[in-house]
């Protein structure tokens, strides 16, 4: 077996899972899209193309005209194209505001002692001050209403057992289904 550095096995990981490259595009969503990150949410890639919801069609129209800024910032973030489109879809938004939540809760200065107090851990330490750090948040979440999601394990406030881009994707996935099963 080669040793390999974390960055690579980042790398790799990213490569292969579509789930993790979701899941960065939601935890960057405000920096991609900024203030209409309340107005819109990411859903999946499928085929190179991201899905997003948008609130209504004046925020639609606003990022569609903005579509090549965000593929930009998505291709920089995940360092290159997986993501060769974007398509936008007029919903209700149930988004998470996670990011928002949390910074509400910590402020910068309690993130720069965090940050100072994992400087001098080794790689396991580290692993589980993250560990629980994330459990942390999610009971946190979970006392202001928010659920974990049967499929994905994200954090979602709203009906049933799944967030919504998990929900809609089952939808999409039994009408191609459907599709295949009339042919």
């Amino acid at each position: 077996m080669d040793i390999m550095n974390v960055s690579e096995a980042v790398e790799e990981a990213i490569v292969k899972s579509r789930k993790l490259k979701e899941g960065i595009i939601r935890g960057h969503w405000r920096d991609i899209v900024g203030k209409l990150s309340k107005k819109s949410e990411p859903l999946w890639i499928k085929e190179g193309i991201l899905y997003v919801l948008v609130e209504d069609s004046i925020y639609l129209h606003h990022m569609s005209m903005n579509k090549n800024k965000y593929l930009k910032k998505v291709q920089e973030i995940l360092k290159k194209e997986y993501v060769k489109d974007i398509r936008f879809k007029v919903s209700k938004v149930q988004s998470c505001n996670y990011m928002e939540f949390m910074d509400e809760k910590i402020n910068e200065e309690k993130k720069e002692h965090f940050i100072s107090e994992l400087k001098d851990l080794t790689l396991e330490e580290k692993i589980e001050v993250l560990k629980k750090r994330a459990k942390e948040r999610e009971d946190a979440l979970k006392l202001k209403g928010y659920k974990k999601c049967d499929i994905c394990g994200m954090m979602f406030f709203g009906e049933g057992f799944t967030c919504k881009p998990c929900s809609l994707k089952n939808i999409a996935d039994k009408i191609l289904e459907d599709k295949d099963d009339n042919k």
